[in-house]
């Protein structure tokens, strides 16, 4: 399942990590508005956990376990714009998240990142849904999986804090 060659969009390369990528990570992770909606703990907020997030993120690509955590770049300027990732729950369901730098909002890169990997998990990962958990009261990443061709299928509860949230789903019908 492991990750070699670049999913390439229109605008964006979705790609893996990169020593280079660490500070615009750490300085993503570390801003509190960024991550606020993000399952992410506090010691992966702060510079240390960030940058050890990444270093073991790195190591794990050529493992027998590797995370599908990806940076997205400006195909056009190789500017880190983002990063996204895929938790898979079980052998026909994974999990994306994405996430964009606050200096590229409001592009429709989070759109673009969404469908893509959306797209690639189910034909080339050959998964047969992806669910995208998300807060009430983050209105901007619920229109975000709609615009990626996300189905909104109401509330569910995540465990273990059994916490509502909204669920989307991007599957073949």
């Amino acid at each position: 399942m492991a990750v070699t060659t670049p999913i390439l969009t229109g605008r964006l390369k979705i790609r893996r990590f990169e020593l280079a990528d660490i500070d615009s990570f750490v300085e993503f992770m570390t801003d509190t508005e960024s991550t606020r909606y993000l399952a992410f703990d506090d010691e992966q907020k702060t510079r240390n956990g960030a940058s050890k997030l990444i270093e073991s993120t790195i190591r794990a690509y050529d493992s027998d376990r590797p995370m599908l955590a990806f940076a997205v770049e400006e195909r056009s300027t190789g500017s880190f714009v983002g990063f996204c990732g895929l938790y898979p729950h079980d052998q026909t369901v994974l999990e994306i998240m994405y996430a964009v730098m606050p200096h590229a909002r409001r592009r429709g890169y989070a759109t673009e990142i969404a469908r893509a990997v959306a797209q690639y998990a189910l034909d080339d990962l050959g998964y047969a849904k992806v669910v995208a958990p998300i807060a009430f009261v983050h209105s901007a990443s619920k229109t975000v999986a709609l615009r990626a061709g996300f189905k909104d299928f109401g509330v569910v509860k995540r465990e273990p804090a059994g916490e509502k949230m909204h669920q989307f789903i991007f599957e073949y019908e």
